[in-house]
Parts: structure tokens; C-alpha cells; sequence
């Protein structure tokens, strides 16, 4: 596969035949090259989901470690290629791809976390959650929040040498920016238990967010602006648990008012960071979101610019490192 058709493939922006699936007619296993099975399972095509095996780069070096033999569930660590590596802050990370496909080892993905770690001159901690259907919602909130009781523990080698526990960031890319926050949410009510990791925010970048009723971006956005609504539709169907509408919680942080964990997020005095633009098609519904929390009294910063796409931040260096000013504007303890 040529590096074009990848990096398009793996942010599921811009591919072109995704920009003509706006007729809800077309099959979206298709248009992801996915392949339904009997039990309600996927097969994802091995060809059009390439992984990388973790590495040393010029910027950061990285390594693999196991999280629940069990749920096959796994973090990929990584490091920045730096010499003063003492008391780095730590950024626990949830990948994208809409709950249902892509990896934390997914080339661009392994590309932003290495410039992550060296531009923030953090640890990095990013999750091989596991995806729907197979493992409907909560089940990637539940990983991730595993992953949190690892890094609390300190064991690895990593994480014990050169982390600072008491300094971590929930950070997550579209579907991931919504498990951040669903994990924050979570993570807000267990603060005791998790000690002496500290959490100081969280970092949503372009969030998979949704609801039922359709927002303005969402219906006249030109569909350059990627994620059509039968591919964002289909990604709910399979990752909410069954039964479940875009009428709820996980998908809408606003549905019934919203958590009353948002009070403990206030009591912690948490930041939230979101990152957005309105290329995309999610664009008003992360406004909503940034709007909501505000009024709700939580402690968010919002960076809204024009055009670009959904997966912008994760793609192209220049944007990924304004998001890196970003972040560091509203945690300053973070370094160069």
C-alpha cells in the first residue's frame, strides 16, 4: 500500500471513497473494508490496517508491555529522545478510529505519539484498547482506566525511572478524545484509589461526540470534510452497548444534563483542553460539548480554528505542534 492510500486510511479523513458515502445506501462494511461475520463479530482486512512495531526514532524510543493477558489488551510506551529524563510529567492516550478499528500501533498514530513524547518531554502511555462490536462501550473505558491502576502501580521499568506519577494528563484523537473524557469521568470519583497517581486534566482533541438530533456540521459540511454520516452512524451502531441510541450518555455528554461527576472534576480542579476545527464534520458538536462544560462551571480551554479536517492533529507536523502549544499553554508545567 503506497503512503497516501495509508495515511488517509488511518485517519479516515479525507479518503475519497469515504467522501461519497453521504447516500446512506452504501455499504459502510465496505467503504472500511471490513468483513461482517455470523456471531457479530469483524474481520478487518490486515491490508488496509498495517501496524508498526514499536522502535527507536530521533525523537522518541518506544517499547511494548503487556496490560491484561487476559483481554489481550497491551500499552505501547514511549520515551523522549532526550538526556535530562527525570520526572517526566505522564500523558495516558486512547488512539481514534470511531471504537471499531485501528491500533495505538497504526503508523500516523505511532508518528504523532513519538513527536508527543519529545515536544511535551512527556512519558506517554497510550492503550491497545479493546474494539467493538466485539467489545461494545464500556469496554474501551474500562481498558483504559486499567491502564491508569498500571501506571499507579509503577512497576514498569519506565514508569518507575523516569515518571512522575503525581503529574498525568488523560489525552485522547476522536474516538479517543471521547474515551478520555468518559475515563476522566470515571477516574474523577476513584481519586483516593488511584493515589499517588495525580490527574491533573484532560486533552480532547477533535472528540467523537454525537447525539440524535444532527447538528449544522454534520449536514452541511461538503464532503471533503470526511466521517459521512453512514460511516460516523455505523461506528455507533456497533461500539454502543446493544440496544443503545446516539441518545445516550457515552456518545452525548450532554444526555440528561450531563454526569454529576462533572462536580468531582471541578472539586479537583482539573483543566480540559479541547481541540478543534471546523473543516469538521464533528466541529459543532465539540463546541456544544466546550459550551456545556463551560457553563457547568469546569475549568475548559478551547482551540477552535478554521477549515482543515477531522484527523488534522494527528497528520500533519504543523498542526500537531500548535496543538502542542495548545496543551502547554494550559498546563504549564509541561517543558519543551
Amino acid at each position: 500500500m503506497d503512503a497516501t492510500k495509508l495515511l488517509l486510511f488511518t485517519i479516515l479523513a479525507i479518503l475519497p471513497i469515504l467522501n461519497q458515502a453521504q447516500n446512506s445506501t452504501v455499504d459502510p462494511y465496505k467503504l472500511l473494508h471490513l468483513i461482517p461475520n455470523p456471531d457479530g463479530s469483524i474481520t478487518r482486512i490486515k491490508e488496509f490496517y498495517p501496524t508498526v512495531p514499536p522502535n527507536t526514532s530521533s525523537v522518541a524510543f518506544s517499547r511494548d508491555v503487556p496490560l491484561n493477558h487476559d483481554k489481550k489488551t497491551w500499552i505501547r510506551l514511549y520515551l523522549p529522545n532526550k538526556s535530562d529524563l527525570v520526572n517526566l510529567p505522564i500523558t495516558v492516550y486512547a488512539h481514534g478510529g470511531g471504537f471499531i478499528i485501528l491500533s495505538t500501533a497504526t503508523p500516523n498514530f505511532d508518528w504523532f505519539l513519538s513527536n508527543t513524547a519529545s515536544n511535551l518531554t512527556v512519558l506517554v502511555v497510550s492503550v491497545e484498547y479493546r474494539l467493538a462490536p466485539e467489545h461494545r462501550l464500556p469496554a474501551a473505558y474500562d481498558d483504559v482506566l486499567e491502564a491508569l491502576h498500571w501506571v499507579k502501580e509503577k512497576k514498569d521499568v519506565w514508569v518507575n525511572k523516569y515518571a512522575d506519577v503525581t503529574r498525568c494528563i488523560l489525552m485522547g484523537e476522536s474516538a479517543g478524545g471521547n474515551i478520555a473524557y468518559n475515563v476522566g469521568l470515571g477516574a474523577s470519583i476513584l481519586n483516593h484509589k488511584l493515589k499517588p497517581l495525580v490527574i491533573k486534566g484532560l486533552v480532547l482533541i477533535q472528540p467523537f461526540f454525537g447525539g440524535l438530533n444532527r447538528t449544522e456540521s454534520e449536514l452541511k459540511l461538503p464532503d471533503s470534510a470526511g466521517l459521512p454520516l453512514v460511516i460516523t452512524d455505523f461506528m455507533w451502531n456497533l461500539s454502543l452497548p446493544l440496544g443503545g441510541s446516539r441518545n445516550h450518555p457515552y456518545c452525548d455528554p450532554m444526555f440528561g444534563g450531563g454526569s454529576s461527576n462533572l462536580d468531582k472534576i471541578k472539586e479537583l480542579g482539573w483543566r480540559v483542553a479541547i481541540a478543534g476545527c471546523d473543516g469538521d464534520r464533528l466541529y459543532d458538536k465539540q463546541v456544544e460539548v466546550f459550551m456545556f462544560l463551560k457553563k457547568q462551571g469546569v475549568d475548559v480551554v478551547g482551540n477552535f480554528s478554521k477549515g482543515d479536517y477531522h484527523g488534522v492533529f494527528v497528520t500533519e507536523l504543523a498542526k500537531s505542534l500548535k496543538l502542542f502549544e495548545f496543551v502547554r499553554s494550559v498546563f504549564s508545567y509541561l517543558r519543551y
